[in-house]
């Protein structure tokens, strides 16, 4: 629960920033504290692995009214699960992803390290996968080979709105701020995000996507000063709500946007307090 205590705490924003983390779906919020001090947010607790305590201070990074992020949680690795056991658990969390199609994907566990495999049919799904198997007690390590495989040929405007899809769906990229072009099988991604992880992340995704053979990423990392909040990305969607945009209108969106946006701005300056803290 979100720990409240001075006059300078925002508890409605704590709680704000809480759930954006319970939604996310691939953290374990069992043991994670939420404070907020004049819009800085202080994670403490524990969470099972490095990926996760990166995660979570990546996640509250995007809520919107926070300006910096002090990530104090320690890595307490779940204890020792069977492989069978953990098995179970693993094909429990993809059962109970709604957005993940049953018996499309299997998992196998050797030394607590889940095998994913199966075929799916967006990149999208794929990353969703890896997420739940993650989120799973006892996981030690992810190794994500399922086929992504499109039984329909696609126009590049089409690839394209698949791509941004994923972006929204998965990432919670703000679409305003990022394009997606798609020409002769290479895909080139423009625009800017709020850290490197999510410039990585957008980067394998894309790459996850049939028809893509080569991926130029020219995203722009910014992170954005308390003071221009109106470039401030969108928290990441809550997984009830999913991604139905149609892609063709994405696209063209982020056409659109790509011809309107000119050079990305370069911010100058102390810009610290504004950066999440990677220990």
């Amino acid at each position: 629960m979100a720990e409240v205590s001075s006059t300078a705490a925002n508890p409605s924003l704590e709680e704000f920033v809480l759930t954006c983390l319970r939604e996310q779906g691939g953290l374990d919020v069992a043991n994670l504290e939420v404070r907020v001090r004049h819009h800085i947010a202080y994670l403490e607790g524990s969470v099972p692995n490095l990926r996760q305590k990166r995660l979570a201070g990546e996640t509250a990074a995007q809520v919107e009214g926070i300006r910096g992020v002090v990530n104090r949680l320690r890595i307490a690795p779940s204890p020792l699960v069977d492989d069978e056991s953990l098995k179970r658990r693993v094909i429990r969390a993809l059962a109970r992803n709604p957005k993940l199609e049953a018996g499309k994907v299997s998992a196998d566990v050797i030394n607590g390290v889940v095998h994913l495999g199966g075929f799916v049919s967006t990149a999208a799904e794929k990353r969703l996968a890896e997420e739940e198997a993650w989120a799973a007690p006892g996981v030690r390590h992810v190794i994500n080979r399922i086929d992504v495989l499109s039984q329909e040929i696609k126009s590049e405007l089409q690839i394209a709105g698949q791509i941004l899809q994923g972006l929204s769906q998965c990432l919670g990229l703000d679409l305003s701020k990022v394009t997606v072009e798609v020409v002769d099988g290479t895909a080139h991604l423009k625009g800017v995000v709020p850290n490197d992880y999510l410039r990585s992340a957008a980067e394998e995704l894309t790459r996850w996507t049939p028809s893509i053979g080569e991926v130029v990423n020219e995203l722009q990392v910014l992170a954005w000063p308390g003071t221009r909040s109106d470039l401030q990305p969108e928290r990441a969607r809550p997984s009830s709500q999913g991604c139905r945009l149609d892609t063709e209108t994405l696209c063209t969106q982020s056409a659109l946007a790509s011809q309107s946006q000119g050079p990305a701005p370069e911010w100058r300056g102390d810009t610290v307090a504004s950066k999440a803290t990677r220990q």
